[in-house]
């Protein structure tokens, strides 16, 4: 809370999602902040996420055509570069894997208005669990929530075959929310109280404000067709993307008019989760990982259907055929993964480390602040929570000289940058009244005197009067 309230901007949430925290933090007791065997994690939950996109796929067009997706999934250059970030997109993905997974079940035994209310409380738990990873997953009370509205709308329509169709759909439905309410608002309470359970245990922002609009959903998904090229490993072509999006959309309208029970909300929570994460002010592609297999089963389905059309009686080469874009895609994945594995070999070979907290050339300044400053002192740097995290000093972070000075005690500066961080020579900061604490090539350490802040808080202040005295009681 203090670094971003006293940062320059509103840079993140208070406080993110504790889901991913949570499933790293006996791993952290056990290993410390190790990077390397934390990111072990994040392979496994890739691993998962895997084997229930397979199950959901297979479900709905067998097994041949859920390999060769789980395939094109699995072997994706950028999907597997991103396992060596410590981020939430695979926890998350793998926990929405398991609530289609848990959904699926219950449809399969029948309607969702005629599952037991244990089997609903951990429904609407499950779309708690997914919220405790990503905030955008909170749709999925929306998505159980029209799925129930179907099921309505259809049992009235059966019931109530003579009658009018304006009649059919307002009184059926009034008729069935009172026999159904009970099914209707057990998902509910169990979203519900996941929620309040987690947030008195550890509270967290419900809804970060970070500046998401409606506004941006066109500029996202535009942005979103060269992505969807790279994501699939073809690299940066747009119009491959377009047309994967538009076979999407079809394939959407085909499973809806065929399949509604299963793949209606598979297309929900495809539709509802793209138009989510393209509220964002900016594209980032990652928060598009999780709908990838989707995209793809929905685009083979016009596919298929055109194989069928054409191959008639010769049914079993269906799949065969229809798997061939696929098969093409996981050729350039061969073709471009050997290089990439040869480059991480190279690049541990040579003894280097990714840029970040263990860096040698990042660890020096992390020391210094450990023993140049006390635990109350604040220190600006432009890795606010990094810092915070590794010294437990409370820390901002921002690109003007003046908040810095007016707000902290110290400043360790990486030279020659303006990144999220003012930039000056040494000699300008010794003119400005700072005092260095400790150098070397890379980073300064200084000290922000009281009388500078004192000096600048009084400028401020009579640049913000226009130099008027006051005084009074």
């Amino acid at each position: 809370r203090f670094t971003v309230v006293n940062s320059a901007s509103g840079f993140s949430p208070i406080a993110y999602p504790w889901g991913w925290p949570l499933l790293l933090a006996p791993f952290v007791k056990l290993w410390g902040l190790d990077y390397d065997k934390l990111k072990l994690l994040e392979v496994a939950a890739f691993c998962t996420w895997l084997v229930l996109v397979h199950g959901v796929v297979r479900r709905r067009i067998g097994r041949p055509m859920a390999l060769a997706i789980t395939a094109v999934v699995g072997t994706a250059p950028a999907l597997l570069v991103h396992t060596d970030q410590l981020l939430s997109e695979y926890p998350h993905a793998a926990s929405v894997g398991v609530f289609l997974w848990w959904i699926d079940r219950l449809r399969q035994r029948g309607r969702l208005l005629d599952a037991t209310r244990r089997d609903l409380l951990v429904l609407g738990a499950l779309v708690g669990v997914t919220f405790q990873f990503r905030r955008e997953t909170i749709v999925f009370v929306g998505v159980v929530g029209l799925v129930q509205l179907f099921e309505l709308a259809h049992r009235s329509w059966t019931v109530r075959r003579g009658s009018g169709v304006l009649d059919r759909i307002v009184s059926g439905v009034a008729d069935e929310v009172q026999r159904s309410w009970v099914a209707i608002a057990t998902p509910v309470v169990g979203t519900v109280a996941t929620l309040v359970g987690s947030q008195l245990l550890l509270p967290s922002m419900l809804f970060p404000e970070n500046g998401n609009k409606r506004s941006y959903i066109p500029k996202r998904i535009g942005d979103y067709t060269g992505w969807l090229s790279r994501h699939m490993g073809l690299g940066w072509h747009p119009l491959v993307g377009a047309v994967v999006l538009a076979l999407m959309v079809v394939g959407m309208v085909i499973a809806v008019r065929r399949r509604p029970g299963l793949d209606g909300v598979l297309v929900l929570v495809t539709v509802t989760t793209m138009l989510s994460v393209s509220t964002h002010f900016r594209m980032v592609d990652r928060y598009f990982f999780q709908v990838l297999p989707w995209v793809l089963y929905f685009a083979c389905l016009p596919v298929l259907e055109a194989v069928r059309a054409v191959a008639g009686r010769r049914a079993r080469l269906v799949p065969a055929i229809a798997a061939l874009p696929f098969v093409f895609v996981l050729a350039v994945h061969a073709a471009v993964l050997p290089g990439d594995v040869r480059d991480a070999h190279r690049f541990d070979a040579a003894g280097r480390i990714q840029v970040g907290p263990t860096h040698p050339d990042f660890v020096p300044i992390y020391e210094a602040v450990k023993k140049y400053t006390r635990p109350t002192d604040v220190v600006a740097f432009f890795r606010a929570r990094t810092m915070t995290l590794l010294t437990d000093r409370p820390t901002i972070q921002s690109g003007r000289i003046e908040r810095i000075i007016s707000t902290s005690d110290f400043f360790a500066q990486r030279r020659n940058s303006d990144y999220v961080q003012p930039k000056f020579s040494e000699s300008e900061g010794l003119d400005l009244g700072l005092e260095v604490v400790w150098e070397d090539d890379m980073w300064v350490l200084w000290r922000i005197p009281p009388e500078v802040r004192a000096e600048l808080d009084a400028r401020l202040f009579a640049e913000a009067t226009g130099g008027a005295v006051v005084s009074g009681g």
